[in-house]
């Protein structure tokens, strides 16, 4: 699907917003251009289509999962614990059956499943070390500028007291009550934090990653780039940043003081070595069942003028 027509059935979709933004869960709505881009970045990469199933944690009016759904992923949940925002997401799933863009029963929609739960939040000792001011105004979800590549971003020295204390336990409980590896790929717009909850955004990380079995895409600010890194790593995991952009984050609370206020945002891909691995195996395997059935072909083709 082209980036274009992707857009085209985003923008057709009747809640594109929050109705009544909470800033306590610092809701922003997703940028049609922002949610297009990044499905066909998965797409690129094997993430996301057919043959996979998606997790959207944190979803809101669901922008991001839904746009996992229209590339034909098999299965998709919506997660968020907002009542209001995942009537609004399905009031959305509701327009796309109408319009024959997913398929639906009685039961629901076929392929989309939307599921309320909150993720735990656990103070991480002795901060996130990421730096990146989680203050009022520093978070957007809405009109992003996405660029590909390595960009730029303040940096700031991790703390290895901070790396220590921040261990990847996929045996803690993180409030979502669903099994371990049950998605091939999650994708999470977290909140960034505030002094009340800082290091939320590796929280979700954490429980994105014990959800998923092949990768996990997630917004970090652009100044915690150091940190992340290191952490990700010292998990035994891999990471790379797919995107660079700039949150166009408008003036929605009375804290906010400017009409809009940039943010350097970056979407951050973790995956493991295995799926890699056996993606490629799949790939090898694949050409060579080509090769030959088109040798097949051919010396069926010989046969038939003898």
């Amino acid at each position: 699907m082209k980036l274009k027509h992707l857009e085209s059935y985003l923008s057709s979709l009747p809640n594109r917003a929050f109705a009544d933004p909470k800033v306590e869960l610092e809701q922003y709505p997703t940028s049609v251009h922002l949610a297009a881009s990044i499905v066909l970045t998965a797409l690129s990469k094997n993430d996301a289509g057919p043959n996979t199933t998606i997790l959207d944690l944190g979803c809101g009016v669901g922008m991001l999962g839904i746009a996992f759904a229209l590339v034909n992923s098999d299965i998709v949940y919506l997660v968020d614990c907002d009542e209001d925002a995942l009537l609004l997401a399905k009031e959305n799933l509701e327009y796309l059956e109408e319009e024959e863009l997913v398929g639906c029963d009685e039961g629901g929609c076929l392929g989309l499943e939307i599921v309320r739960a909150k993720v735990k939040y656990v103070k991480p000792k002795g901060g996130t070390g990421g730096g990146g001011g989680r203050g009022k105004g520093g978070r957007g979800r809405g009109h992003g500028r996405c660029n590909n590549g390595q960009g730029r971003g303040k940096r700031q020295q991790p703390s290895a007291d901070n790396i220590q204390s921040n261990r990847l336990d996929l045996n803690m409980d993180d409030g979502i009550p669903l099994p371990s590896k049950m998605v091939d790929t999650v994708i999470t717009n977290p909140p960034f934090g505030t002094k009340n909850n800082e290091g939320i955004d590796v929280q979700f990380l954490k429980t994105s990653i014990r959800l998923a079995r092949r990768s996990v895409y997630s917004f970090h600010k652009s100044s915690t780039r150091p940190y992340l890194l290191k952490l990700i790593h010292s998990w035994g995991l891999n990471v790379e940043v797919v995107a660079e952009m700039k949150f166009d984050i408008q003036n929605m609370y009375k804290f906010h003081k400017e009409k809009v206020k940039d943010v350097e945002v970056d979407l951050i891909r973790v995956f493991w070595d295995d799926v890699d691995r056996q993606e490629e195996e799949r790939s090898v395997v694949a050409r060579s069942n080509e090769a030959l059935l088109e040798e097949s072909l051919h010396e069926d083709c010989y046969s038939d003028e003898e």
